[in-house]
């Protein structure tokens, strides 16, 4: 008998020893993935702009006949004159990341009867986009010379003004 009891005792050891696991009901348990981005990455601006102009030398050509007349001591002027070209065109793009403003300023240099005006005062250029250079982002202001130079102009030439651009 005391074999039977130990063995009876032995198994109910064993029996007890297995952990039972039971589900609350059946069905699908839906378990949350999450993510977490920290981007301390850090881009500074770069700043890139390409100016181009056109040449600024203008000519003023003035030519015919100024004939003397003996009897009245004047001239019969038979003369025509004019400036080669009347404008010429400063272009900006913008291959920065930032955008920009461009300002254009024309100060006329001395007295010599020529002025100047630039048909665009400013504009803003948009920063470039990401592997897209040849879609920068352009424009362009025309200046505009006009007058009759006074004897201080020459053949030689001279600086009769000054642009300054501006980017900011």
């Amino acid at each position: 008998m005391k074999k039977l009891v130990a063995t009876a005792l032995a198994l109910t050891l064993c029996l007890s020893m297995g952990t039972t696991a039971m589900a609350a009901g059946l069905g699908d348990e839906h378990i949350d993935v999450k993510a977490k981005y920290n981007n301390t990455a850090s881009t500074p601006t770069v700043y890139s702009v390409d100016l181009e102009w056109d040449d600024m030398t203008f000519t003023y050509n003035k030519s015919g006949t100024k004939t003397w007349n003996p009897t009245t001591h004047t001239y019969t002027d038979s003369t025509t004159s004019g400036w080669d070209k009347t404008s010429a065109t400063i272009e900006a793009t913008n291959h920065s990341n930032a955008s920009v403003t461009i300002s254009f300023q024309y100060q006329a240099v001395g007295d010599t009867g020529v002025t100047g005006s630039m048909s665009k005062n400013s504009f803003t250029l948009e920063a470039g986009v990401v592997n897209k250079p040849d879609e920068a982002a352009k424009n362009s202001s025309v200046l505009n010379i006009s007058g009759t130079p006074n004897g201080t102009v020459t053949a030689e030439s001279i600086t009769v003004g000054t642009i300054t651009v501006t980017i900011a």
